[in-house]
């Protein structure tokens, strides 16, 4: 089983909360989430409990068993998802990204 940070920081950017308001609502240093989220350290299991207490969702949306990471297609579905919530400056900042991932996907 592997925690897998891209839902954390989806499912954190629906709720509308900064990196450092979730800190303050779970606990956690901001560097050490911000460690966490980007997936450079190993989760705890009590900050897994406090996060998903926080952003309401259940333990197994962060955990999933043996996820192939080159599966870009549903990345970039969920980022497109995402972007659609985000305003037109946040857009802006990530459109270019995101076309560029969807150009990987063209088969």
């Amino acid at each position: 089983m592997q925690f897998n940070n891209y839902k954390l920081k989806a499912a954190r950017c629906l709720k509308g909360y900064s990196v450092e308001e979730m800190a303050r609502r779970t606990g956690i240093d901001v560097h050490a989430y911000w460690r966490i989220e980007s997936g450079k350290t190993h989760l705890k299991v009590h900050h897994l409990l406090k996060i998903a207490t926080v952003l309401e969702q259940p333990l197994s949306y962060f955990v999933e068993e043996n996820e192939v990471p080159t599966d870009l297609k549903d990345r970039v579905t969920e980022l497109l998802i995402l972007l659609d919530r985000l305003d037109d400056e946040a857009k802006a900042q990530y459109s270019e990204l995101i076309q560029s991932l969807e150009s990987v996907c063209v088969t």
